[in-house]
């Protein structure tokens, strides 16, 4: 009976007949434009090194991807408590013996090399969201509601500790879209996210805190028509998000407040904290339609947008290959953003459909921010862009991502 098992395991896992090309070639195509960009932004700087460094990570990588993409997909399902409570207790670690870079406590050092948990616990809480949510769960319930929401929560308190805002961000955007594809309320989910939406306008001042507040209100009374105490719990839960918005501003670090300020207002530091993201537009503007040429960037090769190649790399692609050579670099963000969707819709199982949408919804949502950081229309996070910025951590931890979500395609008629 052993052996039987034992060779069953090995022949799903030696079947290639499923093999997701699509996926495999698109996330080569991004990686390779990354390894392209990341030389170029090194190339004047004398740092060629993590370019050298970064093609290291990338091989292992895709042998990471494809040892994952042909294991039996059961031993995902199996493992992912385990996986989680492993995430968590690095992060946990990170607290006590973190590395200190910026400010941020979220890097742990192993001899010379070093890596950041909270991007290898953002797939260890979407496989344990997946398998918490594969069972007999109704997200009606206010209980499964709140334990789906502490598997996320509890990374966040940890993440908010070191602190690092920007992946908490994530996490927040995360739980939100795996509940909303999960078929969560969304009256439930306006609650949690209209707060949200009113403290950062409360940010641009009275006039849009009251705009927002109204706006928002006016969607939960004319919306959902819920009974007139929910309604007016909800328009109270909005007026305090907005006057809470002040005090956690307070409270923030230094450079945190500086750059929410400088989000709002480049200009008044030019020098300082507003350099990067002024020089990053006048980067991607000076790229023009096809842009100056490979090599051939003034911005990347006279080294005025500092580490471009971290989380100003998209600017390096803008200005070498201009608005054209973005929007096709955008165009394939989006075609894998497309596959993950569809590979969700196609499999079987409940927890391949969570762990595949929260794998794309994790992928959509650094694109998003971090082509929003480059563009000036969000804060300077540190949240880097899929398969390109310069990383490690994140490098092989999305090409394990990558692996998984080829893994439950192969797999997308298998019930578990």
């Amino acid at each position: 009976m052993a052996i039987t098992i034992g060779q069953s395991a090995a022949a799903e896992a030696l079947d290639v007949k499923d093999f997701d090309v699509a996926t495999f070639v698109l996330v080569l195509i991004l990686t390779i434009a990354g390894f392209a960009s990341i030389y170029s932004a090194t190339y004047a700087a004398q740092t060629i090194d993590r370019f050298s460094l970064q093609l290291f990570f990338g091989a292992g990588g895709v042998i990471v991807l494809l040892i994952v993409a042909l294991l039996p997909a059961r031993w995902l399902s199996i493992g992912a408590y385990a996986f989680y409570a492993a995430s968590i207790g690095l992060l946990a670690l990170v607290l006590v013996a973190g590395k200190v870079v910026l400010g941020q406590k979220n890097w742990l050092a192993f001899g010379g090399l070093t890596f950041q948990p909270s991007e290898i616990a953002k797939l260890a809480t979407i496989m344990a969201l997946g398998k918490f949510l594969s069972g007999d769960r109704k997200l009606s319930r206010p209980f499964d509601i709140i334990v789906a929401s502490l598997i996320v929560l509890i990374p966040i308190g940890l993440i908010l500790a070191e602190p690092d805002p920007g992946s908490a961000m994530i996490y927040l955007g995360l739980l939100f879209i795996v509940l909303l594809w999960a078929g969560t309320d969304i009256f439930l989910l306006m609650a949690v996210i209209g707060p949200g939406l009113v403290a950062v306008m409360s940010l641009f001042g009275k006039t849009a805190m009251l705009v927002s507040v109204l706006s928002v209100g006016a969607i939960f009374f004319f919306g959902f028509r819920k009974n007139l105490l929910t309604t007016v719990l909800a328009f109270f839960l909005l007026i305090g998000a907005s006057f809470s918005a002040d005090i956690i501003y307070q409270h923030m670090h230094p450079y945190q407040r500086e750059r929410i300020d400088l989000l709002f207002n480049p200009e008044a530091d030019p020098l300082g904290g507003g350099y990067n993201i002024i020089q990053t537009k006048i980067a991607i503007g000076s790229g023009g339609v096809l842009g100056k040429g490979y090599l051939q960037g003034t911005q990347t090769q006279l080294r005025y947008v500092p580490k471009q190649w971290t989380d100003f790399i998209m600017s390096v692609p803008a200005e070498e290959f201009g608005f054209i050579g973005a929007t096709v670099l955008l165009l394939f963000y989006l075609t894998l953003i497309y596959r993950g969707l569809a590979i969700a819709s196609s499999v079987r199982s409940n927890f391949s459909s969570v762990v595949a949408i929260g794998i794309t919804g994790i992928w959509l949502l650094h694109v998003i921010v971090n082509i929003g950081m480059t563009l000036g229309l969000m804060p300077v996070v540190g949240i880097p862009l899929p398969f390109m910025s310069y990383g490690g951590s994140a490098l092989i931890t999305n090409m394990l991502m990558a692996g998984i979500l080829m893994n439950l395609y192969r797999n997308r008629r298998v019930m578990f």
